[in-house]
C-alpha cells in the first residue's frame, strides 16, 4: 500500500539577502509558512457570439507569510532585515532577497527571488510568548 507523506520537520527553508545574511528558518522554530501566487495562470474572455478565448498569463509574483516565535533567531533576523530595509540608501539592493524551500517528502523545491519585507509584524505582549507573522513579497516564485 502506498502512503502520502508530509513532514514539516523534513522541509527546509532558507531565507537570505547578500546585505543581511542567511537564516535557516527550519532551525529557528519556524511554524506555518504560506507561499501564495498573486496572479492567475489563465483567464477566459468570452466574445459577443459566445466564443471563449483562453488567455495564458505569466504572473510570477506573490506573497510569503512566515510564522515565527517571538524573540526567536528567525524573528531577530527578520527584524534586522526590516531595519536595514527602512534605512536602505541604495534601492537597487532592496529586492536581492531570496527564499528557498525544499520539500523533501514531496520531492520538489520552491524558489522565491526578488524578496522584500512588506511590513513589520504586529507585536502582542502577553504573559506568554506567541508567534509573529511576517509578510514578504516576491517578484518571482517558481516550483522545481
Amino acid at each position: 500500500m502506498a502512503y502520502n507523506i508530509y513532514s514539516l520537520a523534513d522541509t527546509r527553508a532558507v531565507l537570505s539577502h547578500p546585505d543581511i545574511g542567511t537564516a535557516n528558518l527550519h532551525q529557528c522554530g519556524r511554524g506555518k509558512m504560506t507561499i501564495s501566487s498573486a496572479g492567475d495562470l489563465t483567464s477566459h474572455t468570452t466574445t459577443a457570439d459566445g466564443y471563449v478565448v483562453v488567455n495564458r498569463l505569466k504572473s510570477t509574483n506573490g506573497q510569503i507569510t512566515i510564522e515565527l516565535p517571538q524573540n526567536s533567531l528567525g524573528d531577530w533576523f527578520l527584524r534586522r532585515w526590516a531595519n536595514w530595509q527602512k534605512g536602505c540608501q541604495n534601492v537597487q539592493r532592496l529586492a536581492l532577497g531570496s527564499l528557498v524551500v525544499e520539500d523533501k517528502p514531496g520531492n520538489f523545491s520552491i524558489v522565491c527571488t526578488g524578496v522584500t519585507l512588506q511590513k513589520m509584524p504586529d507585536r502582542t505582549y502577553d504573559k506568554t510568548s506567541g508567534n509573529l507573522t511576517y509578510t514578504l513579497l516576491a517578484t518571482t516564485i517558481t516550483e522545481q
